[in-house]
């Protein structure tokens, strides 16, 4: 149950993942990654066992299609799974199963692969598509974040009788280019959550908002101050900040 874009960015070098569904957790439980930023994604009747032995097989080197068929051989419901791989070296692949719930489907264009399963329709994995594309030039993460949200405004996901459900996790992770293809520039999950995806965009601001903070610390440590001075003096970001956790017990 869920949503998915995943991407090539050929400006930056990046690739990056976004995700959201109604189950909890899925962060933790598709997505998988290797040290040199290739992503491998298991979903629909997710099997994180499958997940690892897909990103292993592309750590050493394997083609998308000999990870691919490696991981149907080991799979006793291979027909359940939605699958979707990504390396860094330009290679996509990506495949939904016949017996994963309606509806399923993907798409791929390019550096670019929208995957959902139990969706409104193939309208969800098109809008996402359409929105990731015509946001060309914005930052990577920002264009997961709004395929994800185009993906939900079409409908996201259904039940059989037609009740639209809502997304309660959601993730997105942005890996770095060059040497360091295998560091996650972003990470942020959202693993229980009533509006997962809006939840998931607003940690994205306070993110950015202490990027800065980040750097100083890393380098610069001694005169990067405290956290709570930082939260003090320097954020002035309106309700970005609304109902988060105080620095204080």
């Amino acid at each position: 149950m869920t949503f998915t874009v995943v991407a090539r960015c050929r400006e930056s070098g990046q690739a990056g993942i976004a995700l959201a569904t109604v189950s909890i957790a899925a962060g933790g439980l598709c997505p998988f990654f290797t040290q040199r930023g290739d992503i491998a994604v298991c979903q629909a009747y997710a099997s994180p066992r499958i997940g690892y032995r897909m990103a292993s097989g592309m750590e050493r080197g394997e083609t998308v299609d000999a990870v691919f068929a490696a991981a149907r051989a080991m799979d006793a419901h291979p027909n359940y799974r939605q699958l979707i791989l990504l390396s860094r070296g330009g290679e996509t692949l990506a495949y939904s199963g016949p017996d994963c719930r309606p509806w399923a489907g993907h798409i791929i264009d390019g550096d670019v692969v929208v995957a959902g399963n139990v969706l409104a329709g193939r309208q969800v994995i098109e809008a996402m598509l359409v929105t990731f594309k015509v946001s060309a030039g914005q930052s990577l993460s920002e264009r997961l974040l709004l395929a994800l949200e185009a993906g939900r405004d079409a409908g996201g996901q259904v039940t059989a009788d037609g009740l639209g459900l809502s997304e309660r996790s959601a993730m997105v992770r942005v890996l770095g280019s060059g040497e360091v293809a295998g560091w996650p520039v972003l990470d942020l999950r959202v693993d229980l959550h009533n509006s997962a995806i809006h939840e998931l965009r607003r940690l994205c601001q306070v993110h950015c908002v202490y990027a800065g903070y980040s750097d100083r610390r890393e380098n610069d440590p001694p005169n990067a101050g405290s956290i709570v001075g930082y939260e003090a003096d320097a954020i002035k970001c309106g309700g970005i900040f609304s109902g988060r956790p105080s620095v204080y017990r």
